[in-house]
């Protein structure tokens, strides 16, 4: 089976809920994802804040292509093919800094924060004037677009501006990007880590994967619950089998109160659980000192922030995960930290998952410290173990080509999903259910089925 011999409607059968295990292992379907997927789809790059001078820089991916992110002099952003003209080797291998030329360490060719080649060793004596350095300056990225400080890019001619590819998401966003005056801004640096998976395991689980919460991260996240009285005889709402009394029973719990998943026929993806704002910063003060700090940070700020985003998006869902098809994951004020982050596939056993803490702009220094230091504690410390271990069992499983074949049952919540008097979007109406994942194998689909133009979203 694979990508050459077997139909990709017939891995991927979203209206029934099955998609083949083949798809997380196969070499040509992963080389078709390279190709098809993301040169065309609109890829986070960087956020604004971490390109403040023209000369800064970051190096990243779109998919398997290296990419070279720039602040010109104009303030504008560009990104380039991090690859020379002369033989292909990256011109930058830092991960960020300032420059305002890059020179590959091979031959010497040099280029500007824009691109442009503007120094050739021996260009005289060597290529006798015969070389037009104005045609062999770095491969542009030619579309790059901006949203709320998220900075996005594609190959594609074709595709959407990021606006209308974002649609309904950038409503779900704002309650991220957009809480305050003055935005948000990336701090504590990068943590990176290269994770044995597909690149999909990680992508299909923050489009909206509540499920796993309550099972994968028990352990971890009841050692920072607060504790309080528990009932005698208390069960475990999704098993129903008794549960121990304290910290595990009272975060089980908490993955069971209500909430509400939003998909996009784009790829996109939310899931998050209602709770009243007296419960999260309550909840934060009894963990630890930074999370009491949040907490009062919060709580200080709440009117100021349903002035601004209403009601409907301050008050709920929290602890909310989401995703932007393909690649950008973001956490929202989960144990006192909010997190944006990417996944870059490295084949289709591995892919890096990049982190960055994400802060109000306005918020005091003691109160972006402080989240930073939550952010270390989870997801970085406990949350990203728990699910690395998660995928990396995934991938081992599916080495075995019987266990390859086999139909994943993505059926949760099937036929339950439609309009919302509040919510905009597909709106499924619990925390828990598997529409989003529907949502994006779907329009993994037609990405993959779409060799020559932009797929275009067909109507149901």
């Amino acid at each position: 089976m694979g990508a050459d011999d077997t139909k990709l409607e017939d891995l991927v059968r979203w209206r029934e809920g099955l998609v083949s295990g083949e798809i997380f292992v196969d070499p040509g379907i992963h080389r078709q994802e390279t190709e098809r997927v993301f040169p065309r789809a609109w890829n986070y790059l960087v956020h604004e804040s971490q390109l403040r001078q023209p000369g800064d820089f970051v190096t990243t991916f779109i998919g398997a292509d290296p990419v070279l992110v720039a602040r010109q002099r104009d303030g504008s952003i560009a990104a380039m093919l991090n690859s020379c003209r002369h033989r292909g080797m990256a011109v930058c291998r830092a991960d960020a800094g300032h420059s305002r030329a890059f020179t590959c360490p091979f031959h010497g060719w040099t280029y500007d924060e824009a691109g442009r080649l503007i120094n050739v060793p021996n260009l005289e004596n060597g290529y006798r004037g015969q070389l037009d350095t104005g045609a062999w300056g770095l491969t542009p990225v030619p579309r790059v677009e901006g949203y709320k400080g998220l900075v996005f890019a594609t190959f594609s001619p074709d595709a959407p501006s990021l606006v209308d590819y974002l649609g309904e998401m950038a409503w779900y966003l704002d309650c991220l990007l957009d809480r305050r005056e003055g935005g948000t801004e990336v701090t504590g640096g990068v943590h990176k880590i290269r994770m044995h998976g597909n690149w999909k395991l990680i992508a299909e689980q923050f489009a909206g994967d509540n499920y796993h919460a309550g099972i994968t991260h028990a352990s971890a996240a009841s050692a920072l619950a607060p504790v309080t009285a528990d009932p005698a005889g208390a069960t475990d709402p999704i098993s129903a089998d008794p549960v121990p009394t304290g910290r595990a029973m009272r975060f089980t719990t908490a993955m069971a109160r209500p909430g509400r998943q939003f998909s996009h026929r784009q790829g996109h993806g939310v899931a998050g659980f209602f709770t009243s704002d007296k419960a999260l910063t309550g909840g934060l003060r009894q963990m630890a000192r930074d999370q009491a700090v949040v907490a009062d940070y919060y709580e200080a700020t709440d009117v100021e922030v349903t002035n601004r985003l209403g009601a409907e998006r301050a008050k709920g869902p929290s602890g909310t995960a989401g995703l932007v098809f393909p690649t950008f994951i973001y956490l929202a004020g989960v144990f006192g930290a909010s997190t944006i982050g990417v996944a870059h596939p490295v084949g289709p056993e591995h892919f890096e998952l990049w982190r960055w803490c994400l802060v109000d702009a306005a918020a005091p220094p003691e109160v972006k410290a402080a989240m930073v230091r939550c952010h270390a504690v989870w997801p970085l410390g406990l949350a990203d173990a728990d699910d690395g271990e998660n995928w990396s069992a995934v991938q081992a499983a599916l080495q075995g080509p019987m266990a390859r074949r086999q139909l994943f049952n993505y059926q949760m919540g099937m036929g339950l999903a439609g309009p919302d008097p509040v919510y905009p979007g597909t709106v499924s109406p619990e925390p828990i259910g598997e529409e989003p994942q529907r949502a994006f194998y779907r329009r993994w689909l037609e990405y993959m089925t779409s060799p020559d133009s932009w797929p275009e979203v067909v109507a149901d």
